[in-house]
């Protein structure tokens, strides 16, 4: 999940990700997350960090928020958040539980 953007993190357009509905049946448990693929019936887990990623992916956000989400809760620096993130909506991906949604920001 990309978009264009300018030195400040803003573009033009950028998607907000979603969980592909009815893709998954999840549930946290002391924070973490325990799904199961639909489909395939593969089993998921992703610990507490990718809990606050699901979270979120659940109600919909961009990566620019997901990325501000980890700096914000875990007071890690802006480098490793976008790789964080950017890793784990690739997982994501690659399994086809996402639905990004492309927006213009508001003028």
């Amino acid at each position: 999940m990309t978009s264009t953007t300018n030195d400040a993190g803003e573009g033009p357009n950028e998607a907000v990700i979603r969980l592909r509905q009815g893709a998954v049946a999840w549930r946290e448990i002391d924070g973490e997350i325990v799904a199961l693929e639909v489909e395939s019936s593969t089993y998921i887990a992703a610990n507490r960090t990718g809990g606050v990623l699901w979270q979120r992916l659940t109600e919909g956000a961009t990566e620019q928020a997901l990325v501000a989400e980890l700096i914000g809760r875990y007071d890690i620096d802006a480098q490793r958040a976008r790789a964080d993130v950017a890793a784990f909506l690739a997982a994501l991906a690659e399994r086809g539980l996402l639905e990004p949604t492309w927006v213009s920001p508001a003028a």
